[in-house]
């Protein structure tokens, strides 16, 4: 039941918000080095993914804006899904337009104008919120990586001298903000956008609040986005110096332990990442699992890191060879 701290399987929770147009859908649907992207679309916008370029080749969209409907599909990317995919919801926004509203016609609201909802009302539309923030959680430390869409708006405060301005939020309730690693603001000015997290400290460490990005995949994920391709002066360069490389006399070897088989564990496990950390995409042992597609316990041996180092070796030759 329990696991311990560096073997858990934990993916992320990322909430994008902008002005409609700054690319957010664009963004959360780029090309990922593998996996699976489950689209869960409550707004019709996927279909305006079709022909884009960059967008990820393996996608799997459901359309709905139904709490029921949402959360069976929920339930269907954790049985088809495995870890490492990703799932995008878009948007928040129109499940909390959507569950207000039905609350105003509960509460006896008219087509042509607004009725305030009551106590009831509220706390319905709070656990309902509830439920999908829980099921996207669930999926979040089932390994996943969520990314939520949520329309931007202004948040005020009624006090004495007036109403205050206290910024931008995501145009849900409150909750959403501590359900999510990082609140990111998309922008956009011309050709140019970028992502800047906002509300709160985001949780991964290489992002800080109100610092502004490149909006693209490789900031929100360093190891899941795929290598940009190079340019005809970067690839000149890489042949030039790869002839030199050819031409130039190798270095006399050093004395080291690497010529022999590992002592301990942990010179094993140095030993696997130096070799085949850029093959799984990253050094964790999370990276290594979303490779070989399994949760495959971490290796507590020397015979079992050659174990897995042959696993990978094995798989990447059949990657290639496909």
């Amino acid at each position: 039941m329990f696991q311990r701290l560096d073997e858990l399987q934990t993916g992320s929770l990322y909430i994008l918000t902008g002005q409609a147009g700054a690319g957010k859908s664009h963004l959360a649907a780029s090309a990922r080095r593998a996996g699976t992207l489950w689209v869960l679309d409550t707004e019709g916008a996927a279909q305006n993914l079709h022909g884009k370029p960059g967008i990820h080749k393996r996608i799997q969209v459901v359309q709905t804006i139904s709490l029921r409907a949402l959360m069976q599909a929920m339930d269907e990317v954790r049985r088809q899904g495995k870890p490492g995919d990703t799932v995008l919801l878009d948007s928040i926004s129109k499940i909390f337009q959507a569950m207000r509203a039905y609350a105003q016609q509960r509460a006896g609201s008219e087509t042509d104008r607004k009725t305030a909802i009551g106590y009831d009302e509220h706390a319905s539309v709070n656990r309902n919120m509830q439920t999908v923030y829980t099921g996207l959680t669930e999926l979040k430390q089932a390994g996943f990586h969520v990314i939520v869409i949520g329309h931007l708006a202004r948040k005020y405060r009624a006090g004495e001298s007036g109403l205050h301005d206290e910024g931008l939020r995501v145009l849900a309730d409150d909750m959403i903000a501590y359900e999510a690693d990082a609140v990111l603001l998309v922008e956009r000015d011309g050709d140019e956008r970028t992502i800047m997290p906002i509300v709160k400290p985001p949780r991964p460490a290489h992002l800080k609040l109100d610092k502004h990005y490149p909006a693209t995949l490789a900031t929100l994920y360093p190891e899941l986005a795929e290598k940009p391709e190079k340019t005809k002066a970067e690839r000149a360069k890489a042949e030039r110096e790869g002839r030199a490389e050819v031409v130039a006399p190798e270095p006399a070897p050093e004395p080291s332990a690497q010529s022999g088989p590992p002592r301990d564990p942990a010179e094993a496990e140095q030993r696997f990442y130096a070799r085949y950390s850029e093959v799984v995409g990253g050094s964790t042992w999370q990276s290594v699992q979303r490779y070989l597609g399994h949760l495959l316990p971490r290796p507590t041996s020397v015979e079992e890191w050659i174990a897995v180092a042959e696993q990978v070796r094995d798989r990447s030759r059949g990657s290639v060879a496909a």
